[in-house]
């Protein structure tokens, strides 16, 4: 049988033209939610509190949370900031944690 009557074969499984009774269509290595009340958010959340400075900004809410498998997890949060200066705002974070435990802030990004 040649490559391309094996794609032919593949193809419906490949593009998901196939049903998955029971299964969220998701795309391999992309982000899944997650609850915000989740207890690894949670952890997510009071790792990226650090990087604020508690008289001027607090993360008041968790409005969505999803997580990407990598060398680690990824936490990607969207999050309604409050600013004693500029009052709320919305951001998106993702927090990055190790094998090891260990967390990082990857990124930081103002939504709205």
């Amino acid at each position: 049988m040649n490559r391309f009557a094996v794609l032919a074969l593949y193809a419906p499984l490949l593009t998901g033209a196939l049903p998955m009774e029971g299964h969220a269509r998701r795309l391999v290595g992309g982000y899944a939610p997650a609850g915000v009340d989740d207890a690894l958010v949670r952890e997510a959340r009071t790792e990226i509190q650090r990087y604020f400075v508690p008289e001027l900004q607090r993360l008041a809410e968790i409005r969505q949370a999803s997580t990407q498998v990598v060398a680690g997890l990824n936490v990607k949060l969207l999050c309604q900031v409050t600013s004693a200066d500029r009052g709320p705002s919305l951001w998106e974070f993702v927090a990055w944690r190790r094998l090891d435990g260990a967390w990082q802030l990857i990124s930081a990004t103002r939504v709205g």
